[in-house]
């Protein structure tokens, strides 16, 4: 009975070797992915007193994932084997606006939804597309935001929404890989976090003087 245990153990061994050295060879290692560019500057604007809060960006089910997604034709979504996005879209949406309304240097304090301190000016946005178009050309970075600015400062509040504002935008892929499409999204988010900040920067100082 003992040789018998003995012998199981070897085979169940060399099985379990066998699988980890003579399979398919080594797991192909994920390659992760995360947008950049310079924060744009406005070098023509001045600073306003006043604060800002960004609250975390919400994104629809189909997003809410790493998967870096892209359409090859209508009614099909497709998604990158072993490259995905470091963080999900409205995660990696969310901390490049911060970082861009923080650099910008045009408003007294600008917070994250981490953060303990209140403002008077609370930023929401959710991301409802974050893919790469490849059913024509050489495809393209489709990037849409819905962006909410409240000011909490309001006595009503159905009287906080400044404004409510869809931006959309769409960039030229110079290939149709995962580096092409963090290309065409890292420049797809960079006009739209200008137009944002210009909107939020306008609405402020509007809002502002009419206080």
């Amino acid at each position: 009975m003992k040789h018998l245990f003995m012998i199981i153990t070897a085979v169940a061994f060399i099985l379990v070797l066998s699988g980890c050295v003579g399979g398919g060879g080594p797991t192909p290692v994920t390659e992760q992915y995360f947008i950049e560019y310079t924060p744009p500057a406005y070098d023509s604007l001045s600073r306003l007193d006043e604060s800002i809060k960004v609250e975390r960006f919400s994104v629809p089910r189909h997003l809410n994932c790493h998967s870096m997604f892209y359409k090859p034709a209508p009614f099909k979504r497709e998604a990158y084997n072993y490259h995905n996005w470091r963080v999900n879209p409205g995660d990696m949406a969310t901390d490049c606006l911060l970082r861009d309304l923080r650099a910008s240097g045009l408003f007294r304090a600008v917070f994250s939804y981490r953060n303990y301190e209140n403002a008077r000016f609370l930023l929401e946005g959710c991301v409802e597309e974050f893919i790469g178009l490849y059913e024509h050309g050489p495809g393209e970075a489709l990037l849409k935001l819905n962006i909410t600015l409240l000011d909490m400062d309001a006595e009503n509040v159905t009287s906080r929404v400044i404004f409510q504002k869809n931006y959309q935008i769409s960039e030229a892929l110079e290939s149709r890989t995962p580096e092409g499409l963090t290309r065409g999204m890292s420049r797809a988010m960079y006009s739209l976090s200008e137009q944002i900040t210009r909107d939020i920067y306008d609405s402020v100082d509007l809002k502002r003087k009419s206080s």
